[in-house]
């Protein structure tokens, strides 16, 4: 039997979450098939399997997002019978029961149960070992569950809440675990009230704002296990506008409070943030926690840029089937200085001030999962055609999420540009660990004093944000100058 795992296809790749499988149990797989794909935190790959066999069992569905190494399948052949951690299912106490005394057994939940032993354990020792979330062990402590004899399915088998769930719903504790948990008489007292009432800390602060007496009030609870949450103090405020005063206040809630109170807004959508956007906000908050930033802007008269572009773009297109845009411009200017500043081609990795010999220009795509930036490798020995063809080409896989780890990878400078939405200026934060970004803004028409006269220009605003640990101000104002030299005379670029 073989295990198909989650593969790490990036240094920076903690998860990876299954987009589609390619094969369905029962199927059979060759050696080099297209097993899946999978969105890691920057693209969509297609995984290979790498045995044949049959597709046993798919132990994660499309769309779970599962870290590396997990096991998310098994390969075998038709006689060969899956793990039983991987495919048994308890559906009642009853058929728990009738399991033989030591066999791992999964319930509902993906839990594992291990039934308990009539030898004696080392409980204290066991259970110094367990990965258990803090929600996770204390509703376990308050129903009384011996933990050891649960196999979590958390990261890293890590036991969370609803493995505690779970496993209440098929087990009842033993007499070991009330031995572990130590619940007191007193705990014991209040769970086997009849008349308690189950309230969380957040519905009980919100009902005393509101002057709700829920001891009093008849409240439905809809958590777990009747559980009165902060949403049925809402709603049972809310009813209370419908009724007269005499319910209301029967109900020993103000009517001040029933006017006051303030529905919360709807949600349109909530999700758990993964993926290429878990990537950005690590990074990125990286990046502006730990990069001194100091941005220094230009302004650019790029008119002879706008007519030189004009003069040719036709021509490119003929020739080179490419269409010439003002980036690849601004890509091939950057990528000159760069070449001949090359302090600002450069990183701090691990204490290490890092100079790169070569220049290869990150470009910043706005794609549906957020933001990506393809690589355009040594940019300053390819020519302004050759970058409008790399330039269109990586945004167009970009788009159709399809670009390689090699052409996301490597890049020693980035650009932004949000000119094409109308932007007058932004600010960027810097990609680590590189130490530069080159923000480009929308071309405007303005007034300008030239030779004490007064004419209409074709402007652009350009700024640039540096690690200020390891470029100075000056240098990322020396960048500026030169860009702005070349961009204005442009002709310097077909050279």
């Amino acid at each position: 039997m073989h295990e198909v795992i989650m593969p790490k296809l990036g240094l920076t790749m903690e998860t990876g979450v299954i987009e589609k499988w390619h094969k369905k149990e029962g199927d059979t797989v060759n050696t080099g098939d297209v097993l899946f794909e999978v969105m890691t935190d920057k693209v969509s790959l297609e995984v290979e399997a790498y045995n044949s066999g049959i597709l046993k069992k798919i132990l994660k569905k499309e769309g779970d997002e599962v870290p590396v190494t997990e096991v998310i399948a098994y390969i075998g052949q038709a006689d060969e019978e899956v793990p039983q951690a991987a495919g048994v299912t308890i559906q009642s106490e009853t058929k728990a029961e009738k399991v033989p005394e030591g066999a791992a057994v999964k319930v509902e939940g993906n839990v594992s149960v291990q039934p308990e032993k009539n030898e004696p354990r080392d409980i204290i020792s066991e259970i110094e070992t367990i990965k258990i979330s803090p929600l996770a062990k204390n509703l376990a402590k308050a129903k009384g569950i011996d933990i050891t004899r649960i196999q979590g399915s958390g990261p890293g088998g890590r036991i969370v809440k609803e493995d505690i769930e779970s496993f209440a719903s098929v087990a009842k504790p033993s007499q070991a675990d009330t031995a572990v948990i130590q619940v007191s008489e007193t705990a014991l007292t209040d769970i086997s009230e009849p008349q308690r009432i189950k309230i969380s800390p957040l519905a009980r602060n919100v009902a005393a704002e509101l002057g709700v007496d829920y001891k009093s009030a008849k409240i439905k609870g809809t958590g777990p296990e009747g559980r009165i949450v902060k949403e049925d103090i809402l709603a049972f405020v809310e009813s209370l506008k419908k009724q007269p005063v005499q319910a209301v206040q029967a109900a020993r809630v103000s009517h001040a409070a029933v006017s006051a109170v303030m529905a919360p807004p709807k949600v349109k959508s909530s999700e758990t943030i993964r993926g290429m956007r878990k990537v950005i906000a690590e990074r990125l908050t990286y990046s502006k926690q730990n990069i001194p930033h100091i941005i220094i802007s230009s302004v650019m008269d790029v008119t002879s840029l706008i007519a030189l572009r004009e003069k040719i773009k036709d021509k490119v297109l003929e020739n080179y089937g490419v269409k010439l845009t003002y980036t690849d411009f601004i890509i091939k200017a950057a990528a000159i200085v760069l070449a001949k500043k090359p302090v600002i081609n450069a990183s701090l990795q691990d204490s290490n001030h890092i100079i790169y010999d070569d220049v290869n220009v990150g470009l910043a795509v706005s794609v549906e999962e957020g933001l990506i930036v393809p690589t355009i490798y040594s940019a300053d020995k390819l020519s302004l055609f050759e970058i409008a063809a790399r330039r269109m080409e990586l945004v167009g896989k970009a788009k159709a999420s399809k670009l390689t780890l090699a052409e996301i990878s490597n890049g020693t400078f980035t650009i932004s540009n949000l000119g094409m939405y109308g932007v007058r200026n932004f600010t960027a934060i810097i990609n680590p660990p590189q130490g530069a970004i080159l923000m480009v803004n929308e071309i405007y028409k303005a007034p300008v004093v030239i030779n004490d006269k007064i004419e209409i220009r074709s402007q652009m605003e350009m700024s640039i944000a540096v690690d200020h640990r390891i470029i100075d101000g000056a240098e990322g104002a020396k960048y500026l100058l030169r860009l702005r030299e070349i961009l204005e005379n442009p002709e310097l670029l077909l050279i």
